[in-house]
């Protein structure tokens, strides 16, 4: 799996997280995302997740406005890109490029949400206790959840 497909997989299955904090730079980049769902499934005390970006090319945050006739301004700067929190919708891959679709709550924003674009050279995940998971572990944590899910 390239590194594209592997960032759209990660983000694909902590759908329904938020990026809640972000720490470090292009070189290397580590969000933590709260996905209780999943998190707990490794253990009932734990709530999110640690993401880790590294060699970033490129990311973007292209917000949806509120009032929609307000002009976008197209944010790359790690700090305004993550001053709200970001709740993962959905990812996909465009063009090597891997968007991820969010929602933000805050009203004080003037968007919504928007369109995080993110391509680096690697993904890495850890659990709350920060130790690293495979992307295999992370899909068969999620395919249990929703297995059970499916059964209520």
């Amino acid at each position: 799996m390239n590194a594209a497909n592997e960032i759209n997989t990660v983000f694909s299955i902590l759908h329904d997280g938020t990026i809640t904090a972000w720490s470090g730079d292009k070189s290397l980049l580590t969000l933590t995302i709260e996905c209780l769902y999943l998190a707990e499934r490794m253990d009932t005390s734990f709530d999110r997740f640690y993401v880790q970006l590294a060699n970033i090319d490129n990311m973007e945050f292209d917000p949806w406005t509120n009032p929609v006739d307000i002009p976008a301004i197209i944010k790359t700067d790690f700090a305004d890109i993550f001053k709200a929190e970001l709740e993962i919708l959905s990812a996909e891959v465009k063009n090597k490029l891997v968007v991820v679709s969010c929602m933000q709550h805050d009203p004080d924003f003037d968007y919504s949400g928007g369109n995080l674009t993110i391509s680096c050279e690697a993904i890495k995940v850890f659990d709350q206790n920060k130790r690293e998971m495979t992307i295999d572990q992370l899909m068969e944590i999620c395919k249990s959840y929703w297995k059970e899910w499916s059964r209520k």
